[in-house]
């Protein structure tokens, strides 16, 4: 799994856009073609609830199909638990959606793609 990447709804956002970062969406392309990206169910649950339409929900399952699913089992829980309660020592405050994204990309040991702020803070506490 180590040339797997876990793509974040933020960049799925992004590279859905019309004027979304060119160099964002030649990425995820390129990672698409090699079969390379990967999902979650917080990752999905955050998709499809924003899906505006029929057009968008048939992207996203799109996406879902050509990308390895990455179970939320009890050791992304596990991780999540101690991301939030390090988080929370710290007084960093910080989505929960985005504390089991990273928990699920550190849990399974593969790089997450993302443009959120929130993961720097979280990345910056587990140090």
């Amino acid at each position: 799994m180590k040339n797997i990447v876990l793509i974040d709804s933020s960049v799925w956002v992004e590279v859905s856009r019309k004027t979304g970062d060119a160099e964002l969406k030649e990425r995820v392309a390129e990672l698409l073609r090699k079969g390379r990206t990967a999902m979650s169910w917080p990752i999905w649950v955050e998709l499809y609830q924003g899906a505006r339409g029929a057009r968008e929900e048939a992207s996203l399952l799109g996406w879902r199909q050509v990308s390895t699913w990455l179970a939320f089992d009890e050791a992304c829980w596990k991780e999540a638990a101690k991301t939030a309660r390090l988080c929370q020592r710290a007084g960093v405050n910080v989505p929960f959606g985005d504390v089991l994204v990273c928990a699920c990309s550190t849990r399974y040991g593969v790089e997450l793609l993302e443009r959120d702020r929130h993961f720097a803070m979280i990345r910056k506490v587990m140090k």
